[in-house]
C-alpha cells in the first residue's frame, strides 16, 4: 500500500512525521503556518513536490487562523497571503516547488479579489485558498502517475531490465502519491513487470535507508539498501540497469540540484554506461536560472555530520562541510522525465518545448551534436578546412533528426549547442530554436542522405590537395591502397556548381550513390559513412590520396592501382575496422 505523506481529512491537514521513520509511524495534525514552516524546516515533510503542497496548505492555514482571530478582512487579504507566503518561502531555499507553490497561492488570492471586486467576504476568500490546495493535491497525484508511466516505458525498453538504483527518497513520501523517482517502479509493479530497487542510504540523514527502503518494503517491491560508497560496485557488478533520481531544482539548461551525493552517482553511471534519469514535475524547473551555478544550496547544521545516532563521530577540532544538495551537470543526465513528457538533450530547448505544450525531441540530440562538433573541430585542427568553411552532419534516421554545423561560426569557437538540429528533409523542428542558421550546404546533405539510406554521417572538407585535384579536372585514380575504401576505380568528380545550390546537391548525391567519397570542382571533397569516425577517416584518406597523386605527378609519373585490384580492395575494405 502506497503511503501518503500529506493529506486532508475533514478540513484538517495531516503529515507523516518522516523524522520518526522507520521506527515509528507518527501522524501530525498541522494547524498553523508556523507549524508548517517548522515541519518543512525539520524535514518532517520533505521532497520537492510534498514541500510545495505543504507550503500551499501552510498559506491556507495561516489565512484561516487570521480569519478566526478576526484580523483578516477582504481588504487586507492579498497582503496577508503575501506575508504568509513570504514567511513559508524561507523554510528551505533550494526546493523551487516551495516558491512555486506560495507564488501560486498568492496569485490565486489576487485573482479572487480582482474577480469579485467588493462582493466577497474574507471567509469566502479563505475557502478559495482551501479549494486551490485541493486542486494542487489532485494535480500532483495525476502528475506523479504520468511521470511514472513515462519512466516505466523507458525502463521497459532497457534490454534485460531488472533493477534500478535510486538516491535519497523521491517516492510516495516525497509527493502526494507514487512519487517521482520511484513512480516508474510502482507503475512497473502495477504492470506486473519485474522490478527491484537498490537504495543508497543517503548520508547524513539516511533518507534512502529510513524512507525509501521503508515505503518500498511496505509496497511489496524488493529493495536492497546500500551504503552510498557502494554504488560503484553495484554498477560494476551489473546489479542495476538504470539510475533514477528526483530533483529539488532544475535549471533551464538541465543542471539538476538533488540530495547531496547525486552528482557522484551520476558520474559513476556515466562511467559504467548506465542511463541516468531525473524524474520531476515541470514545476521543479526554474526557467529563470540559466544553469546550475545559480541554484542556491542550503547548508545544514554541523551536528548532522558531527554526531551519529546520538554519539559524537567527528572531533571538536575538525571542521564540517554539510551542503544539503549538489548539482549534477546536464551532460551526465540521459533524460528528464516530467508529467508532460520526456525531455532529452539539449534540455534548454526540450524543457522549454514541454512548458509551452510543444513536441520535444524524442531522442538524445546532444550525442549527434557532440559528434558533429568533434569532427568539425578536428577538420580545422588537421588542416582539412579553415575558419568556418566546410561542413559536417550526422543523422538519427529513427527519429528523423539531422545535426549540421552552423553557418559562419568559427570551428575553434563552436560549441555543441551551436550545432543546428533539423528534420532530415531540412525543415525546422517544432519547438527547436537553433542559435544559428544551418550550413548553406544543408540541401546537399539532405540529398545525399536521401540517396544513401546506409549513410549516417557526412564530412565536406575544403582540403587543399582535394580542391587542387578537383580544380584541375583530372581523374583521380587509386594511388594508395586505403583509397579502396572510397570507390572501386577513379574518384567521382562533380563539375563546378554554385555553393549551396540545388544543382550541387543533386549532382553530389548522384556521384555518391555508389561511392563513399567524391571531389567537388573548386570546392573540396565530400565523404560519407555509417559512422562519423569512418566518414572522417575517409576524408583524411581522400586528402592523403590527392596529395600522393600530386606529388607523384611532380615526379613525372603517377602509377595507379590496377582497376581489378582496386575493385577487390573496395570489397575487402567494406569490412575494415568492423
Amino acid at each position: 500500500m502506497l503511503p501518503k505523506p500529506i493529506w486532508l481529512e475533514n478540513g484538517k491537514v495531516f503529515l507523516i512525521d518522516q523524522t520518526k521513520l522507520p521506527g515509528e509511524l507518527c501522524q501530525l495534525e498541522i494547524t498553523t503556518a508556523e507549524q508548517m514552516w517548522d515541519a518543512i524546516k525539520r524535514l518532517v515533510v520533505r521532497g520537492a513536490p510534498a514541500i510545495g503542497l505543504a507550503a500551499a496548505f501552510g498559506v491556507w492555514l495561516g489565512a484561516a487562523r487570521r480569519l478566526e482571530a478576526g484580523t483578516l478582512t477582504a481588504d487586507n487579504f492579498t497582503a496577508a497571503v503575501e506575508e504568509i507566503g513570504a514567511y513559508l518561502d524561507t523554510a528551505r531555499p533550494t526546493a523551487v516547488n516551495l516558491h512555486w507553490a506560495v507564488t501560486r497561492m498568492q496569485d490565486v488570492a489576487v485573482a479572487q479579489c480582482a474577480a469579485a471586486e467588493d462582493r466577497i467576504t474574507a471567509a469566502e476568500l479563505v475557502q478559495g485558498l482551501y479549494l486551490e490546495c485541493q486542486r494542487m493535491l489532485e494535480e500532483d497525484i495525476a502528475a506523479c502517475k504520468a511521470m511514472g508511466e513515462y519512466g516505466a516505458d523507458l525502463l521497459q525498453n532497457i534490454p534485460n531490465f531488472q533493477a534500478m538504483l535510486t538516491h535519497c527518497n523521491a517516492g510516495a513520501l516525497a509527493t502526494s502519491m507514487y512519487g517521482t523517482a520511484l513512480a516508474p517502479a510502482y507503475i512497473l509493479q502495477e504492470r506486473q513487470h519485474p522490478v527491484a530497487v537498490y537504495s543508497d542510504e543517503t548520508r547524513p540523514l539516511l533518507q534512502g535507508a529510513r524512507l525509501t527502503a521503508w515505503e518500498l518494503s511496505q509496497s511489496g517491491i524488493p529493495v536492497t539498501t546500500i551504503c552510498d560508497n557502494m554504488a560503484g560496485v553495484v554498477m560494476a557488478q551489473q546489479k542495476v540497469q538504470a539510475v533514477v533520481v528526483g530533483a529539488d531544482r532544475i535549471a533551464a539548461n538541465g543542471d539538476t540540484a538533488n540530495k547531496i551525493g547525486t552528482y557522484t552517482v551520476a558520474v559513476l553511471a556515466k562511467e559504467h554506461g548506465i542511463p541516468f534519469y531525473v524524474v520531476a514535475p515541470l514545476s521543479t524547473v526554474d526557467f529563470s536560472l540559466r544553469d546550475g551555478s545559480l541554484i542556491p544550496i542550503e547548508q545544514r547544521k554541523e551536528e548532522e555530520i558531527r554526531q551519529f545516532n546520538g554519539r559524537q563521530t567527528v572531533p571538536d577540532g575538525a571542521m564540517v562541510f554539510n551542503p544539503a544538495f549538489d548539482v549534477t551537470p546536464e551532460r551526465y543526465i540521459t533524460a528528464i522525465i516530467t508529467e508532460k513528457g520526456v525531455a532529452y538533450p539539449p534540455f534548454a530547448q526540450n524543457l522549454e518545448a514541454l512548458r509551452r505544450g510543444q513536441p520535444a525531441l524524442q531522442c538524445d540530440a546532444r550525442s549527434l551534436q557532440q559528434q558533429v562538433l568533434t569532427a568539425a573541430q578536428n577538420m580545422a585542427k588537421d588542416g582539412l578546412s579553415s575558419g568556418s568553411f566546410g561542413n559536417v552532419s550526422m543523422v538519427d534516421r529513427e527519429h528523423d533528426l539531422l545535426a549540421i554545423t552552423p553557418s559562419g561560426v568559427l570551428y575553434d569557437q563552436m560549441k555543441a549547442e551551436d550545432i543546428c538540429i533539423v528534420h532530415m528533409d531540412g525543415s525546422e523542428i517544432a519547438g527547436v530554436r537553433n542559435g544559428y542558421k544551418p550550413s548553406s550546404e544543408l540541401p546537399m546533405h539532405c540529398a545525399i542522405y536521401q540517396a544513401r539510406p546506409d549513410c549516417s554521417a557526412i564530412v565536406h572538407t575544403h582540403a587543399a590537395y582535394c580542391t587542387a585535384y578537383g580544380a584541375s579536372g583530372q581523374a583521380l585514380g587509386a594511388v594508395i591502397s586505403e583509397m579502396g575504401m572510397l570507390v572501386p576505380g577513379a574518384i567521382p568528380l562533380v563539375p563546378y556548381c554554385s555553393p549551396g545550390s540545388e544543382e550541387l546537391a543533386q549532382q553530389t548525391a548522384e556521384a555518391l550513390r555508389e561511392a563513399n567519397g567524391c571531389l567537388l570542382a573548386n570546392h573540396g571533397a565530400v565523404t560519407v559513412a555509417d559512422t562519423m569516425e569512418r566518414a572522417y577517416m575517409l576524408a583524411q584518406i581522400l586528402e592523403d590520396g590527392s596529395r600522393a597523386a600530386c606529388l607523384a605527378g611532380q615526379m613525372g609519373r603517377v602509377q595507379e592501382i590496377p582497376a581489378k585490384e582496386s575493385a577487390a580492395l573496395f570489397e575487402k575494405m567494406k569490412q575494415y575496422g568492423r
